[in-house]
């Protein structure tokens, strides 16, 4: 998938009230530029050398703060670690029961799917993905 432009999700920032400092900035880079699905842990290592004052508790605090303001989202499957992405273009995942790898899809079919209702639920949905479980090529081997 496309990954996401650092300025437009700065720009999406701005929209939705975050201050970007500094380590907002670096993290907001450091995710779009990847396709990877990073843990929270990968990306404090891939960020903590060009800014070393940072703390692995702030890529945790900033990243919960950019998924609570719709920024970024949290993918992750039954047993495995959260792991992130920059908001983009609607897509689903294929995770890899050994290795936990996620890999985006493009399925346009899937993102014209009916929903459910959940009349008597109190619930409402404002969004879906879909993940679809398997094992990857590289595990396959």
């Amino acid at each position: 998938m496309k990954r996401q432009d650092p300025a437009e999700l700065e720009s999406l920032c701005r929209r939705k009230g975050l201050r970007l400092t500094s380590q907002r900035k670096a993290i907001l880079t450091a995710l779009a530029g990847r396709s990877d699905h990073p843990t929270a842990d990968r990306l404090y290592d891939q960020i903590q050398p060009g800014l070393p004052e940072i703390s692995r508790t702030t890529v945790y605090r900033v990243l919960e703060k950019l998924v609570e303001a719709g920024v970024a989202r949290t993918v992750s499957h039954p047993g495995s670690v959260s792991r992130f992405e920059a908001i983009g273009p609607r897509h689903h995942h294929l995770a890899c029961r050994r290795c936990s790898s996620l890999t985006d899809i493009a399925a346009p079919g899937l993102n014209e799917l009916p929903l459910p209702s959940t009349r008597g639920l109190s619930f409402r949905i404002e969004d879906y993905s879909i993940l679809f479980m398997g094992i990857c090529t590289e595990c396959k081997e």
